[in-house]
C-alpha cells in the first residue's frame, strides 16, 4: 500500500526580541581583501557579542572586552561603532556572522559573507568536431579555477539556452546538442563568472557535413518548346558540405556525363524526354534527384499562297491554296494585314488551306497572307496580290471642239477596265490611228468631222465606243498700242492707236488691267481701233492695253505706259533762316513735275550751283543776303523760289558755379557762366525748368539764380541752358546738397545690466554729411564711431555714457546721453545633505545662491513649492527642510533667485528617497519540493541570495526550490541587499529550537522526528 504525506511547518513569533541590521560595502568580497561588518542601527550595546559559526569572535560588557575561540589576528573590533575588521579575508572566513545584544534590549542582527576566488583558467573541450547533419551529436565540456557561480555559451553572437536538441548539466558546465544541423558550426565559446569576477574561453568551430538538399535545375533558355537545332544548357546545384558530386540520366537511362552541367547541341525531335540531374554527398552518403521534361519540335520551313488556274474575273469563282512545308497546328487567313472570318460571299476549307470567293467583286483586290503556325514556330507568306479582272465601262474622249488652222490637236480616250483597255481612233468612219491619246498633224478647214475612240479589253473579251466633233478656223497675231507723234501734256487732246494682224472679231481697251467704256473725256472709233482722249488730266495716267480675238484665239498687246506731263508747279526752299557762323547750312528745292525738273541756285544774282540741295561753305557774316532755287522741266517750262539766311555766333562753355557751401537756412546764389551769343538763359532743376517763387529768384538776365534761406528740399541737380537762333547748350548737372545738422541725435542702450555682461551702445543723428561721434563716460573720452562696446561689466562701469555728434561743415555738434547702473549677477544651484537620501530619515535641500537677489521662492516639478508641517522652508527661503524624507516628496526641485532685473532658474534637482530593505518576509509554499520567496520592500528594488545552514549559497532569486528531506533540522538564510545603500538584512527560517521552551514548537519536533524514516522511505 503507497501512502502520501502532506505536512506544514509553522513559523512561531516569540515577543520581545527585535531585529539590529548589519551591512557591509561589498558582499561578496575577494580572497585577500578586508571587510567592515558594521551596526546600521543608532543604538547603544551594553553588554553584547559577534558570533562567527558556532565560535564566539567577541563578548564585551562594561568594562571590558573578551575575544573567543573564533578570534584571530586578522580580526579587529571597534568597541565604540561596535565594527567588526576582518582584513585579508580567506575563503574560510566565508558564513554567517551575528551581533546579539544582550543588554538594554535583547535584539539581534545577522550578515552573511561570502568569500569568493577569481575566475582563471576557462578551457573549453569537446568531444569531436567532424560532424554529419542530423546523424551526430556533441558535448562541449567548460572548465575554470577559481569560485565559479554560473556558466553561460554562445553560439557565434546567439546567447544558447536549453530546449529542444539542446541540454545543459553539471550546473551549466557541459552543453549537450542533439542531432547537430548545419546552423551549429559555431564559433562555441563558453563564459564562466561569479560575483566578482568573469572570464571567457578560446572559441570552437565545428566541421558539420550536410546536403544534399534544395536541389534545383536550370535550362537556358527556359522554354515550353525548343526548336530542333537549338542549344540547351542545363545546370544543377545543391547545399551540400562537402560539396555534392552530380550525373544525369535521360528517361532513367544513365548518361556517361557527370557534373553539374549537361550541354545538348543541334538538338532533333527524337531527343524529347525526361532529363534528371542526381547529386550525392559522399560524407553523408545522402543523394537527392530532380527532373525535367525537354519537348523538341520541327519548325515549318515554307508558306506560300498560290491561286488554281484561271484568270479572276469579276463575278466568276475563284481559290487560293496555301501550300505549307512542315508540321503545322493551324493556318489563318489574312487580307491586307488583317485575319479573315468566312462570310456568306468566301469560305475556307476544313483545314483552312483552302480560301474559296463566291462570285468575284473589285472590292476583293488586296494583299492576301496565310500564316501557318506550330508549337516552335510560326510563318506569314509573302503577300499575293490578288487582282479582279472587269471593264471596259464608262469609255469618254475628250479634246477640244475648235481648233486654230495651222495647229494640231490631241484627242484621249479613257475606260475602266482591269487589266488596262487597248484603244483605237477613227475619223468619219476611217481608222486613223491605235492608242489611249491621238495627237493630228497640221489641222486646215478639211480636218473638221467626227472623231471616235474605241476601247476593248482581251482579257474578258468586251468592247466600247465614245465620239467628240472637231471644228477648224483661223487664229488672230500681232496686236500693238502706239500713239502717233505727240507728247501726252496736261490739258491738251492726246489719241491711241491698236493694230492687229489676222481675222479679227472684236477689240477692247484695258487700262490697268480694267476694260475701258467710253465717257466725257475719252472716246472710240467705230471699230474700236483709236482711242481720243479730249483734254489729258494726272488721272488719264495708267497702263493701256487693246485685246483682238475671234473663236479660236485672244491676243492682248503689250502695255503703253500713259505718263501726262506737267509742272513745274509749287518750288520750294527748305533751309534754315539763321546760320551759325563757322558752320555751314543746306537748302533743299523742291517742284511738282513731270519729268523731274532741274535745279539750278543764285545768290545775290550769282549761279553758285546746280542740283536740288545745295551745301554752304563754312559761313561767316559775308555770307548774309538771299538764296534763289530755279526750277525747269525741259518739256514743261521753269518756276523760281527764294530765301534770306542772316548768320549768328553759338553759345559755348556754358556752366552752373558757385563760390561757397549750402547751409542749411542760409543764402545761397548759383551763377550760369558762358560765351557767345545768348538770347535768353533758364534754369532747371532734376530735369525741370524752373519759375521764380517766395524761395528763389533770378537776376534780370536770367544768369544768376538766388535762394533766400536754403531748405532741405533745395537738394538736386542744377542746370542752366543758353540759347539764340542757332543752337543751345546745356551745362553739366550741379549736385546741390545742403549741408545740415547733426540733429534728433539718439542714442541706443540698456540702462542696467549685471556684471560680467557686455553692452553695446549705438549713436545716430540726422546729417549732411554723416556725422562723426565720440564716446565718453562720465566726461572722459573713451572711444569714436557710431558703435560702442565696452569689456566685461563690472561694478565700477556704473555711470553716463554720452555720444557727441559734430559735422565738421557747419561747425555744429549734438548730444545723447544715458545712464548705466551695473548690478551684481546671480548664480545659483540645488544640493541636499545628505548626499543619499534617506526615507525615514531627515534631509536639507540647499539652494547656494552667489549674488544679490530680492526674493527666493523653490518649483517642486515645474510648479510653485507649497510647504507643510512635515516640509518646512527656512525663514530666508534658501532651505527646504524635510522631517521626515517620505517617498511622496520625490521629484524634481528648483530654486529661483529674482533681481531687480530677471528671474534665474537653478538645473533641476531630482530626489529620490532610498529606503530598505524593509518589511523581509519569507513566504513557504510546501510541497514535495519547499519553494521558500523572500519579499522586501526598498528604493531601489532589493536583490537577493539565499545559504543553507552551512553557509552554502543554494540561490540568487527571490525564490529557493527546497526538497522537504532537505529542510527538516535545517536553517535557510535570505540575503536582502540595496544595490545603492549597501544595505543588508538577513532573515532565516528555522527547524525548530530545542532550546526555546514553546510546547507547539516541541511538538512539532517530535512529530518531524517520527516521521522522517517513513519520508526517506518515500521519497
Amino acid at each position: 500500500m503507497e501512502f502520501k504525506l502532506f505536512f506544514f511547518i509553522t513559523l512561531i513569533y516569540i515577543p520581545g526580541l527585535s531585529a539590529l541590521t548589519v551591512g557591509s560595502p561589498k558582499n561578496p568580497v575577494a580572497v585577500g581583501s578586508n571587510v567592515t561588518l558594521s551596526l546600521n542601527d543608532s543604538m547603544t550595546i551594553t553588554v553584547g557579542s559577534w558570533l562567527y559559526g558556532s565560535g564566539t569572535v567577541v563578548f564585551w560588557y562594561p568594562g571590558d572586552t573578551i575575544t573567543g575561540s573564533s578570534f584571530d589576528e586578522g580580526i579587529a573590533f571597534n568597541s565604540s561603532s561596535y565594527d567588526l575588521v576582518l582584513t585579508s579575508v580567506t575563503l574560510s572566513r566565508s558564513g554567517l556572522y551575528v551581533i546579539e545584544s544582550l543588554k538594554p534590549l535583547l535584539s539581534k542582527g545577522q550578515f552573511r559573507l561570502e568569500v569568493q576566488d577569481p575566475v582563471s583558467n576557462v578551457s573549453l573541450n569537446i568531444s569531436n568536431t567532424s560532424l554529419v547533419e542530423f546523424n551526430d551529436s556533441a558535448t562541449f565540456t567548460c572548465s575554470a579555477r577559481g569560485t565559479p557561480t554560473w556558466f553561460s555559451w554562445q553560439n557565434g553572437s546567439s546567447v544558447v539556452m536549453a530546449g529542444g536538441r539542446i541540454e545543459l548539466r553539471n550546473d551549466g558546465q557541459v552543453l549537450a546538442i542533439n542531432g547537430m544541423t548545419r546552423y551549429d558550426q559555431g564559433p562555441f565559446k563558453c563564459t564562466v563568472a561569479n560575483n566578482i569576477s568573469r572570464e571567457e574561453s578560446t572559441q570552437i568551430n565545428l566541421n558539420i557535413s550536410y546536403g544534399p538538399s534544395n536541389l534545383t535545375m536550370t535550362v537556358l533558355p527556359e522554354k515550353m518548346e525548343y526548336v530542333s537545332g537549338s542549344a540547351i544548357s542545363l545546370s544543377c546545384s545543391a547545399d551540400s558540405k562537402p560539396a555534392a558530386s552530380f550525373y544525369w540520366m535521360y528517361n532513367e537511362i544513365p548518361l556517361n556525363v557527370s557534373g553539374p552541367n549537361l550541354i545538348l547541341t543541334n538538338i532533333t525531335q527524337d531527343q524529347t524526354g525526361k532529363y534528371t540531374c542526381v547529386a550525392q554527398n559522399a560524407i553523408t552518403l545522402r543523394y537527392a534527384p530532380v527532373t525535367k521534361t525537354i519537348r523538341i519540335v520541327d519548325p515549318i520551313s515554307s508558306v506560300v499562297v498560290n491561286p488554281t488556274a484561271g484568270n479572276p474575273k469579276e463575278n466568276m469563282n475563284f481559290s487560293l491554296t496555301c501550300d505549307v512545308v512542315g508540321p503545322d497546328d493551324s493556318i489563318h487567313w489574312m487580307k491586307t494585314g488583317m485575319y479573315l472570318l468566312p462570310d456568306y460571299r468566301i469560305t475556307f476549307s476544313i483545314d483552312n488551306s483552302t480560301l474559296n470567293f463566291n462570285q468575284l467583286t473589285v472590292n476583293d483586290d488586296g494583299q492576301y497572307q496565310c500564316k501557318a503556325s506550330n508549337a516552335v514556330s510560326s510563318m506569314t507568306s509573302q503577300a499575293y496580290n490578288f487582282v479582279v479582272n472587269y471593264g471596259p465601262t464608262n469609255t469618254t474622249a475628250s479634246g477640244p471642239n475648235v481648233a486654230a488652222e495651222g495647229f494640231n490637236v490631241t484627242l484621249r480616250c479613257s475606260a475602266d477596265s482591269r487589266p488596262q483597255s487597248q484603244f483605237s481612233w477613227y475619223f468619219n468612219g476611217s481608222k486613223v490611228a491605235d492608242g489611249s491619246m491621238y495627237k493630228t498633224g497640221a489641222l486646215s478647214p478639211n480636218n473638221s468631222g467626227q472623231y471616235t475612240c474605241m476601247a476593248f479589253n482581251d482579257i474578258t473579251g468586251r468592247s466600247r465606243n465614245a465620239s467628240l466633233k472637231l471644228t477648224v478656223i483661223v487664229p488672230v497675231t500681232t496686236v500693238t498700242v502706239n500713239e502717233g507723234n505727240q507728247q501726252p501734256v496736261f490739258n491738251q487732246s492726246f489719241t491711241l492707236i491698236c493694230s492687229a494682224n489676222g481675222d479679227v472679231g472684236h477689240i477692247q481697251w484695258i487700262k490697268n488691267n480694267m476694260y475701258l467704256l467710253p465717257n466725257n473725256s475719252i472716246s472710240f472709233s467705230n471699230d474700236n481701233s483709236t482711242l481720243r482722249f479730249n483734254q489729258l488730266t494726272f488721272s488719264d495716267d495708267g497702263q493701256y492695253q487693246c485685246g483682238a480675238s475671234n473663236a479660236v484665239s485672244s491676243i492682248i498687246s503689250k502695255a503703253y505706259k500713259l505718263m501726262v506731263n506737267y509742272g513745274p508747279w509749287n518750288t520750294t526752299i527748305s533751309g534754315p533762316a539763321v546760320g551759325a557762323a563757322g558752320s555751314n547750312v543746306t537748302f533743299s528745292c523742291s517742284a511738282d513735275s513731270r519729268p523731274q525738273s532741274q535745279y539750278n541756285w543764285i545768290f545775290n544774282s550769282t549761279k553758285v550751283a546746280e542740283g536740288p540741295v545745295y551745301v554752304t561753305g563754312i559761313l561767316s557774316i559775308n555770307d548774309a543776303g538771299q538764296y534763289t532755287c530755279m526750277a525747269f522741266n525741259n518739256i514743261t517750262g521753269s518756276s523760281n523760289a527764294s530765301v534770306e539766311l542772316t548768320i549768328k555766333y553759338p553759345p559755348r562753355d556754358v556752366e552752373v558755379y558757385s563760390n561757397k557751401k549750402p547751409i542749411l537756412n542760409q543764402s545761397f546764389t548759383l551763377s550760369c557762366n558762358y560765351k557767345g551769343d545768348v538770347d535768353s538763359i533758364q534754369w532747371m532743376k532734376n530735369g525741370m525748368y524752373l519759375l521764380p517763387n517766395n524761395s528763389i529768384s533770378f537776376s534780370i538776365d536770367n544768369s544768376t539764380l538766388s535762394f533766400n534761406q536754403l531748405t532741405l528740399g533745395d537738394d538736386g541737380q542744377y542746370q542752366c541752358e543758353a540759347s539764340n537762333a542757332v543752337s543751345n547748350m546745356t551745362s553739366q548737372a550741379y549736385n546741390l546738397m545742403v549741408n545740415y545738422g547733426p540733429l534728433n541725435t539718439e542714442m541706443t542702450g540698456p540702462a542696467m545690466l549685471e556684471t560680467g555682461s557686455i553692452v553695446t551702445f549705438n549713436c545716430s543723428a540726422d546729417s549732411y554729411p554723416q556725422s562723426q561721434y565720440i564716446w565718453f563716460f562720465n566726461n572722459s573720452k573713451v572711444a569714436e564711431g557710431p558703435m560702442y562696446m565696452t569689456g566685461v561689466l563690472l561694478p565700477n562701469n556704473s555711470g553716463q555714457y554720452t555720444c557727441m555728434a559734430f559735422n565738421n561743415i557747419t561747425g555744429s555738434s549734438n548730444n545723447a546721453s544715458v545712464a548705466l547702473t551695473v548690478i551684481d549677477g546671480v548664480t545659483l544651484s540645488v544640493s541636499s545633505s545628505p548626499l543619499i537620501p534617506l526615507a525615514s530619515q531627515n534631509l536639507q535641500l540647499f539652494c547656494n545662491v552667489n549674488g544679490r537677489y530680492n526674493s527666493l521662492q523653490w518649483l517642486r516639478n515645474n510648479q510653485n513649492f507649497q510647504p507643510s508641517d512635515r516640509v518646512t522652508v527656512s525663514v530666508d527661503n534658501t532651505t527646504v527642510i524635510f522631517k521626515p524624507l517620505q517617498t511622496a516628496d520625490n521629484g524634481k526641485y528648483q530654486c529661483v533667485a529674482t533681481n531687480i532685473l530677471k528671474q534665474h532658474i537653478s538645473q533641476p534637482f531630482s530626489l529620490v528617497a532610498n529606503f530598505g530593505p524593509q518589511s523581509v518576509q519569507i513566504f513557504l509554499r510546501p510541497g514535495i519540493t519547499t519553494i521558500l520567496t523572500c519579499k522586501a520592500v526598498s528604493e531601489p528594488p532589493a536583490v537577493y541570495r539565499w545559504f543553507n545552514e552551512n553557509n552554502t549559497l543554494v540561490g540568487n532569486q527571490s525564490s529557493v526550490v527546497v526538497p522537504i528531506d532537505s529542510i527538516l533540522g535545517s536553517n535557510y538564510t535570505c540575503e536582502a541587499k540595496n544595490p545603492l545603500t549597501n544595505m543588508t538584512v538577513y532573515t532565516s527560517i528555522n527547524a525548530p529550537d530545542a532550546a526555546v521552551s514553546v510546547q507547539a514548537s516541541m511538538l512539532l519536533t517530535a512529530l518531524l522526528a517520527l516521521l522522517l524514516p517513513v519520508l526517506h522511505e518515500w521519497l
